[in-house]
């Protein structure tokens, strides 16, 4: 079996399974989750049909194995399409539902680098900016087409690493979207990334990353976001902190930037006229811990981007990111709710406070807490606060490769907010109740 799977996964990167050992060195690892759930109230209209409740599963699959001396592989399959009550799948679905979302080589030690190269994961869950891979918790939902939304996403070229000393530098340079097109529109992402472990305390970072969509047939130039960005994180008198703070730059285009990022016309630029990019984020958070019959917790989390205030001005004030995955809250960043939440911070100010207990006689279990506020940053007219959210979640870890999770949140809608998007006007909560399950073999 494990050679069935070695060929595969060699063919899947790179066509050719030519005369490498097949079974040198071959590692493998996956992950089952299963996440059933139920959404009740959508739109903040008690008396409306729109309970949803849905059981979506993925299958991850990774497999590496060495093709040299200098030169190994990683090929990672992803099943992620099935929801319960689905018809069965005979091997034509299996095969047209199984996709290579990482196929690269890693080449070690060249120029005193390494260097992968192919389809690849990039980044960290959670990232202000770039992340590519699984999302994970909060899972999200799909109520456009009701289908499996445990996504993944990779990327298509070359990333690098360095380190030296305290230092720690990275690279990418990778295509997000290839259009074939004679006029093309291709969307690249390249950055460079430091790191400096400045003393045990404090960790320094920094970035800057290029989003650049080509305009093809659109009038006008190219559109290419930039965000620079510095990081901070350590532990002081035992409080952990993180803090981040991140400039947009570049020229945007609004011919392109509305394809490339969906917004409406009004809210940032007039139509067919190009303008800067000039938004920025910040976010920090604490974490604290004591011993009290166990471990017990608090924490805390403010963030804040900017938002677009002039749609007649020649600037793009809104916060962009080239794909980010910070997402709070299990009915906020688990796309549970109408026409907002889910990813990013692009004109939104949101803090949270909570605590987590694993008490001692129970090893296993952990239960949690945590108070979610949102508003936009620029606020209009009608409203000044989206709403506040409660989430209520209970972990049972069985073991290092089996987990249990029991999750139950509400948000409650601000009545100022609720009474611009509903008819007629009615402010109440959004619920999910949840169970998760997750396996790792």
């Amino acid at each position: 079996m494990k050679k069935v799977i070695a060929m595969l996964a060699l063919v899947a990167l790179t066509g050719n399974i030519a005369s490498a050992e097949l079974l040198k060195n071959f590692k493998y690892d996956g992950k089952i989750e299963v996440n059933a759930w139920q959404m009740n109230d959508r739109d903040y209209v008690e008396t409306t049909t729109d309970k949803r409740n849905d059981v979506d599963t993925r299958v991850q699959l990774n497999m590496g194995f060495d093709l040299n001396e200098d030169v190994n592989a990683v090929v990672s399959a992803v099943k992620a399409n099935r929801q319960a009550g689905d018809a069965s799948e005979d091997m034509n679905d299996v095969q047209n539902n199984v996709l290579f979302e990482q196929a690269y080589i890693n080449l070690k030690g060249v120029l005193g680098l390494d260097h992968k190269l192919g389809r690849q994961y990039y980044g960290n869950e959670g990232d202000l900016n770039v992340y590519y891979g699984p999302q994970s918790w909060p899972f999200m939902a799909d109520h456009a087409v009701q289908g499996n939304a445990l996504s993944v996403s990779g990327i298509d070229g070359w990333s690098s690493a360095y380190n030296w000393g305290k230092w720690n530098f990275g690279a990418v340079l990778a295509k997000i979207d290839n259009n074939q097109a004679a006029a093309d529109t291709d969307e690249d992402l390249t950055g460079i990334t430091a790191k400096y472990d400045l003393m045990e305390d404090l960790k320094l970072g920094g970035y800057a990353y290029r989003y650049n969509a080509q305009a093809g047939a659109n009038a006008g130039p190219n559109d290419h976001l930039d965000t620079i960005g510095v990081k901070a994180d350590g532990k002081f008198m035992g409080v952990e902190y993180n803090a981040e703070v991140a400039k947009n730059m570049g020229l945007a285009n609004e011919n392109v930037h509305q394809a490339v990022y969906g917004l409406a016309n009004a809210f940032y630029l007039p139509n067919n006229t190009t303008g800067d990019y000039s938004g920025m984020a910040f976010k920090a958070n604490v974490k604290y811990g004591i011993d009290l019959l166990g471990k017990l917790s608090f924490m805390g989390e403010y963030a804040m981007g900017s938002g677009d205030d002039d749609a007649t001005d020649d600037k793009v004030e809104g916060f962009m990111a080239a794909n980010s995955d910070y997402r709070p809250g299990i009915i906020w960043g688990g796309n549970h709710l109408n026409t907002i939440g889910g990813n990013g911070l692009s004109n939104l100010t949101t803090f949270n406070v909570g605590a987590m207990w694993n008490p001692s006689k129970i090893e296993k279990l952990t239960i949690g807490a945590k108070y979610f506020n949102f508003a936009p940053t620029e606020a209009p007219a009608a409203y000044d606060v989206y709403g506040n959210e409660l989430d209520l979640c209970a972990n049972w870890k069985h073991s290092e490769n089996v987990g249990v999770k029991a999750y139950y949140a509400m948000f409650m809608p601000d009545s100022d907010y609720a009474a611009t998007v509903t008819a007629p006007d009615s402010d109440d909560a959004t619920s999910v109740l949840g169970a998760a399950f997750t396996v790792k073999f």
